[in-house]
């Protein structure tokens, strides 16, 4: 064997010692690329499931419609249409209640609820009021074991798990629904110191599994929840029309109120 066939020869096992090196580190890179993705993918997943909502107030996507419908409040506001729906309510109030909301002059209650909401086997308390500082609807709800007042979305989270199903179809978070309905009745209000709240008794602390102005099988219901669980339902009624809900429950585990139940048709 010449010297040239023996440098050929270096040369080759050389180049397929090279490869046969490199091979395994593609390899490794992959592998390790595919896990971050996955790990990234599984926590982008928990992520959405677990986001609790924030209120169309504050979300600036809706800036233009709040504003809107702020400036409309307002207005019914300043014409003295939510006093005289919060004179009504008042009286029916225990002497602590009506304290805390002498010294929240702020809240104007437009319609109330009682029930075991927080499920501490207590009297608590769901108020819909308007918000004279800010000119918006909040939903404000006694924890009568803790004695504390706190407004949803703001102090107490609410994650709607219906977000993702094809049923759910309703624009806007509950405040600002409720809002919209009050301003579609000012009329009403006008004409009846009352609202379709008022009237129906339809703001209610319930179990949706009994009451028979819950259809189970025809609303948006989250499969997940059994009938067991439906007791000290909050809901809230989201049209002055038809027997449209949206129904949310405490979770104390995760000291979040889950909408796990709406309908959207007439009667």
């Amino acid at each position: 064997m010449n010297l040239q066939t023996i440098l050929l020869s270096m040369l080759f096992l050389g180049l397929v010692s090279c490869h046969q090196t490199k091979a395994p580190k593609t390899q490794i890179t992959s592998t390790k690329d595919t896990t971050t993705r996955s790990q990234e993918q599984v926590a982008v997943s928990l992520s959405v499931q677990n986001a609790s909502d924030t209120s169309c107030y504050e979300n600036p996507r809706f800036a233009d419609r709040t504003r809107e419908q702020e400036q409309q409040l307002m207005k019914m506001a300043n014409d003295g249409l939510f006093e005289k729906l919060h004179q009504k309510l008042t009286p029916t109030l225990s002497t602590d209640q009506k304290d805390y909301f002498l010294s929240h002059a702020n809240y104007t209650i437009l319609a109330l609820t009682q029930g075991n909401i927080f499920e501490n086997a207590g009297s608590d308390l769901g108020y819909i009021v308007y918000n004279k500082d800010n000119h918006r609807v909040e939903i404000v709800l006694f924890d009568q074991k803790n004695n504390s007042f706190k407004t949803l979305y703001s102090e107490l989270k609410v994650v709607n798990t219906l977000q993702n199903m094809d049923c759910s179809s309703s624009f806007g978070t509950l405040d600002y629904l409720i809002a919209s309905e009050l301003i579609d009745q000012e009329d009403y209000i006008r004409l009846n110191n009352s609202n379709y709240l008022i009237d129906d008794n339809s703001f209610c602390v319930d179990n949706i599994a009994t009451n028979k102005n819950f259809d189970l099988q025809r609303g948006c219901l989250n499969k997940k929840f059994s009938r067991a669980a439906m007791s000290n339902t909050l809901c809230v009624p989201t049209s002055s029309v038809y027997a449209n809900f949206q129904c949310l429950k405490y979770n104390k585990t995760k000291q979040v109120f889950e909408i796990y139940f709406s309908q959207e048709f007439a009667d």
